[in-house]
């Protein structure tokens, strides 16, 4: 059996194909199971499918028996997805998973969302018995080994998105989350998501503000806050820590007067304000206050490109350290068959070596002398333990294998050479 990674993705396949093999979480289990029932060269498996990617991973000698079987399942013709199918075997197939797994394959290079979802589905296969014993320690190496990469290269460590990039910055101000009131003007997806990412962070309260209180109650129920009309703003300004606005009013409505009317009650408590509305809803001059952080929609894009800059330089670094833990799991998986050598061979000294204690004990009971017994003991199995290596080290010498007699040399050399312990 091998290990394989396949699928496609969305460097390989545009969305129509992608969609035609996208798994809903409802069918997820059922079609692993019958992947594995279905296919006997396929002995385990796990699946992973988003929104841009769709893979397998499996053990199994005959990987060209997923295409006609996927083809079948969703009822399409194979040839519809052959030219957009990647199958990577072996060690290909752990560098394609670990590069998967630490976010270097990814449309948001390095976007630690991937590695979740890697776990999830090995998850939700282990739970169905889909992976056993061959899968689960290649899993395990992979997601310690996609942790170190992208710890010592920092690839996730740049703000690449508007909503990331915000909330670092919010980090930057404030050195815990927890306590932060956020008042959010306007209901816009950006603001909504940064309003997200800081509900993940600890942030429990917030309050909305909407032309049309409908919004407002509607994006104030999705994080437990407090609904309000936009005459309200002034009133609950001195409150907020962090405001984000996005609405499409035509000229700004939060002045400089505003915010140091609002500083002044918090007793110059610093605010971040994150305007993200064209035209903009907050004037310039607010940043010129002390004790206030003001980003437009431009500033933060002036932060992503940084950051993916960034992130591209920590990649390189990061595809440096893939090979290195590529080494690492072959040198490992290698160790798994000497420990099946040297297990095997242990059992069959261990078996001589019983045999020929029974023999040595039934003397000793017959009143035979102990010397004479323990003698012939070591002696047989001096002789019974090297007849085999000794044959093989003539045979080797006859056939002039001297790779074989430096190995020999190397395995058996003289106890005087080794380390004391």
């Amino acid at each position: 059996m091998v290990f394989v990674a396949c699928g496609l993705n969305h460097k390989t396949a545009p969305i129509e194909v992608r969609e035609k093999i996208a798994l809903s979480p409802a069918v997820h289990d059922q079609l692993l199971l019958k992947l594995v029932d279905d296919l006997p060269a396929v002995n385990e498996a796990a699946l992973l499918s988003t929104c841009n990617r769709t893979e397998i991973y499996c053990d199994t000698d005959d990987a060209h028996k997923l295409i006609p079987w996927l083809a079948h399942e969703y009822n399409f013709n194979p040839e519809t997805i052959s030219p957009y199918f990647y199958i990577h075997q072996g060690s290909q197939a752990i560098r394609h998973t670990l590069r998967v797994a630490s976010g270097l394959d990814s449309m948001m290079l390095g976007e630690p969302q991937i590695l979740g979802q890697m776990k999830q589905a090995f998850q939700q296969a282990c739970r169905v018995g889909a992976v056993k014993s061959n899968l689960r320690p290649v899993f395990e190496y992979i997601f310690k080994a996609s942790k170190r990469v992208r710890n010592r290269s920092g690839i996730g460590a740049n703000p690449v998105s508007i909503a990331y990039a915000a909330v670092q910055l919010i980090g930057q101000l404030f050195s815990d989350y927890k306590p932060l009131q956020v008042l959010l003007i306007g209901s816009g997806e950006t603001s909504t998501l940064v309003a997200k990412y800081l509900y993940k962070e600890g942030v429990r309260r917030f309050r909305v503000a909407s032309r049309t209180r409908e919004n407002a109650q509607q994006l104030a129920a999705a994080f437990d806050g407090e609904a309000l009309a936009i005459g309200d703003i002034p009133q609950y300004l001195p409150l907020a820590d962090v405001v984000i606005s996005a609405t499409a009013c035509p000229l700004p409505f939060i002045n400089k007067s505003l915010v140091e009317h609002a500083l002044s009650q918090r007793a110059n408590a610093p605010m971040f304000f994150l305007d993200l509305a064209v035209p903009r809803d907050i004037e310039a001059d607010v940043n010129e206050l002390d004790h206030i952080q003001l980003y437009n929609i431009d500033d933060l894009k002036t932060l992503i490109t940084k950051g993916m800059d960034e992130r591209r330089s920590a990649a390189l670094q990061a595809e440096q350290l893939i090979d290195c833990e590529l080494d690492n799991y072959i040198r490992w998986h290698r160790s798994l068959r000497a420990k099946d050598v040297i297990c095997d061979y242990r059992n069959h000294m261990q078996t001589l070596a019983d045999h020929e204690l029974q023999r040595a004990q039934a003397k000793l009971s017959a009143g035979l002398n102990q010397e004479d017994v323990m003698r012939e003991l070591c002696d047989r199995l001096v002789n019974k333990l090297t007849h085999t290596p000794t044959a093989g080290f003539k045979q080797a010498a006859w056939d002039g294998r001297e790779e074989l007699l430096d190995l020999a040399h190397y395995l058996f050399k003289n106890p005087d050479e080794a380390i004391p312990i």
